[in-house]
């Protein structure tokens, strides 16, 4: 699983605590930008699904099927003071049952996915 981690104000919450996953849980400002920036790129996903510990886009390729999470390592309230707060974006990939018989691998996707979230992060001046 890859996956990095940064501290930014850029996607803080605008709707109240209580409209958030769990207290404290933030990501769909990130999920949704960073939906609209791989699609720049040429890598279409889904729009952003909420989770008990963030957002999730998935991005779909033939039979490859791969999660990119999107979440907040905050405290309930954090993501209200205008001030950065620590994102984690991951990629894991998800297998059918069939597709886990069958051994598939998806590491050279997943290197490409993670190729263009960086660069993505990169021109917004996220290092």
């Amino acid at each position: 699983m890859w996956q990095i981690e940064f501290s930014s104000a850029q996607f803080l919450p605008y709707l109240p605590e209580d409209c958030q996953s769990n207290p404290g849980v933030y990501g769909f400002e990130l999920a949704h930008w960073l939906s609209q920036a791989l699609a720049k790129q040429g890598v279409v996903t889904g729009y952003p699904v909420g989770e008990d510990w963030g957002w999730l886009i998935e991005f779909l390729e033939d039979e490859t099927e791969i999660a990119i999470g999107c979440a907040s390592r905050t405290e309930a309230g954090e993501g209200y003071t205008g001030h950065p707060v620590t994102w984690v974006v991951f990629i894991e990939p998800r297998f059918s049952f069939k597709r886990w018989l069958q051994g598939g691998s998806t590491a050279v996707t997943e290197e490409r996915l993670a190729q263009a979230i960086t660069a993505a992060l990169v021109a917004a001046g996220i290092a």
